[in-house]
């Protein structure tokens, strides 16, 4: 079935965001829809994120930029992305397990 989907690359940007970024890349994941990529652009995170996001392996692609902010990181993620669609989640957002199909 995800032949016939239109890929979407989700861009989460973070910076410093321990405490949220696994959950918040987990609920990503669990989306229902299954043609997405993730990408996780680190904009130079002073905290534990980067081995927080490199722990997700492979289902994660990682990007670290030095810090010049989510707009900044925003755009390194769309630079990164092989997607028909962009969607963006905050680093510290969680979403819904269906709202990627509903928005597609």
């Amino acid at each position: 079935m995800s032949q016939e989907l239109p890929l979407v690359s989700v861009v989460i940007p973070v910076y410093n965001g321990e405490s949220f970024i696994s959950p918040c890349i987990n609920s990503v994941l669990q989306q229902r829809y299954s043609n997405k990529e993730v990408i996780v652009v680190d904009d130079g995170s002073t905290d534990s994120s980067p081995d927080i996001v490199s722990g997700f392996g492979s289902s994660v692609k990682f990007v670290r930029q030095q810090n010049a902010g989510s707009a900044v990181a925003r755009n390194t993620g769309i630079d990164n992305a092989s997607g028909d669609f962009i969607a963006f989640n905050d680093g510290d957002d969680l979403w819904a397990p269906n709202r990627l199909h509903q928005q597609v």
